[in-house]
């Protein structure tokens, strides 16, 4: 049963704040905005099977981690490969929607960004490490834009046997995903462009991309 856990007309407040922070700690999972659309995903890598289950998805798909910074994702992920290009990019680009994949010794990488929605930013600063992320929605639909879209969905899902937190934050901006780019192998290699436009990355990296 989802706890829903609501944004009041005056926004973001510590109570609500440490609130999905305890929940996170106890293990429960975090329906969440972004920019760009509701997310789904929970405080460690234990929550990635219950969250693919819950969409009906591979659990070979990986799943996204966000972090408040560039220091806090070094921090947490000390194996990751953070090359002197990431430090420009980030600087850049973060908070916000710019999915970076980089080398830690797995056979995917590590997918992070830092999230720039100010709610779910303001649990990030909180919580002492990284955030998995998922778009909500079952595979194969368009995820969750809206307030009343959320609440469907997560209503629909089958018992996540542990509790589920829900950020409320209303209507998301439903802006288009965030550009993926792999740093992989002393590499770039833009996967996927979003809301960070190819020729932007291009400015910052001195290059042009295939």
């Amino acid at each position: 049963m989802a706890l829903f856990v609501e944004l009041d007309s005056a926004g973001i407040t510590d109570e609500w704040v440490k609130r999905a922070c305890a929940g996170l700690a106890s293990g429960a999972l975090l329906a969440h905005p972004t920019v760009s659309v509701y997310g789904l995903g929970g405080g460690d890598a234990g929550t990635d099977s219950i969250v693919s289950r819950l969409k009906g998805r591979t659990t070979a798909t990986p799943i996204l981690r966000l972090v408040f910074d560039a220091d806090r994702l070094r921090r947490v992920f000390p194996a990751v490969v953070w090359p002197e290009v990431a430090d420009v990019l980030a600087e850049s680009f973060w908070p916000g929607p710019l999915t970076l994949v980089l080398d830690d010794g797995s056979t995917s990488g590590l997918a992070v960004r830092a999230e720039a929605h100010p709610a779910t930013r303001a649990v990030l600063e909180r919580w002492d490490g990284a955030l998995g992320s998922t778009s909500l929605n079952p595979s194969g639909e368009a995820p969750a834009r809206t307030l009343e879209e959320a609440r469907a969905t997560l209503q629909a899902m089958a018992d996540p046997g542990r509790p589920l937190l829900f950020v409320a934050a209303g209507d998301v901006a439903g802006s288009p995903p965030s550009t993926l780019l792999s740093l992989r192998g002393g590499g770039f290699r833009l996967l996927r462009e979003g809301a960070v436009e190819r020729s932007a990355l291009e400015g910052i990296l001195g290059r042009t991309f295939e």
